[in-house]
């Protein structure tokens, strides 16, 4: 009885997990398609079990017009300097990172070298930089996978490193950067956003609860 109680517990178990797993997709989305660059926010489109961020402006920054993004001059190097956008992963679920995917373009005086910095270690070192050209949209496909499983409110923040200009001199307070969708190909296609690229997993816990679940469940059919 015990062995056959345990068989059915674990095949129930592989079956949730087996459902659980989704196809690698995109986890979050923001489309700079029509905005004015001015905007100190814009909504983002999350996926099932997430919700996204609105992406942001810091405080540090102030808006500048750039059709078809979120654009900002002011790159002082001070800590409120940087865009934000991230998610929210529902309770009992995590989310494994693959990439993000991600257009930016800097002005002469704009930031020459951009980190993209993440919450999972309060933002005290980039998981990645960005090298701007002089007004060069720069399309950027960001791995993210050494990064593992993130669970509950995940933030991440553009920032400038250094002070060095994408012109080659040194950043000045009217140099912009601005972040927009990402293209692609040649000629470009707009990938409708800029956005994650995951997988929705169930966390530890949620499967050993479903693992328990299963055990009794055969037991009481028994």
């Amino acid at each position: 009885m015990k062995n056959i109680n345990t068989v059915l517990a674990v095949g129930a178990m592989t079956a949730v997990c087996g459902a659980a797993e989704a196809a690698v997709v995109k986890i979050a989305n923001w489309n700079m398609a029509g905005l004015a660059g001015t905007e100190s926010s814009a909504a983002g489109t999350g996926s099932a079990s997430v919700s996204a961020l609105n992406a942001t402006r810091g405080a540090g920054l102030t808006g500048a017009a750039a059709s078809n993004s979120m654009s900002a001059s002011g790159w002082s190097g001070q800590a409120t300097d940087f865009f934000s956008f991230g998610f929210t992963v529902a309770s009992g679920q995590s989310v494994t990172l693959s990439s993000l995917s991600i257009g930016t373009r800097a002005s002469s005086a704009g930031p020459g070298t951009v980190g993209l910095f993440f919450s999972g270690n309060n933002y005290a070192s980039a998981v990645a930089t960005i090298t701007q050209g002089s007004g060069t949209f720069v399309n950027s496909v960001i791995d993210l996978s050494a990064l593992g499983a993130q669970s509950g409110t995940v933030e991440f923040r553009l920032m400038a490193i250094g002070t060095n200009s994408a012109g080659g001199g040194t950043t000045g307070s009217g140099g912009t950067l601005r972040m927009t969708n990402y293209f692609t190909g040649s000629p470009s296609v707009d990938q409708g956003g800029f956005f994650f690229i995951g997988e929705l997993v169930p966390s530890p816990g949620a499967l050993a609860l479903l693992g328990v679940a299963g055990l009794v469940t055969s037991r009481r059919r028994k």
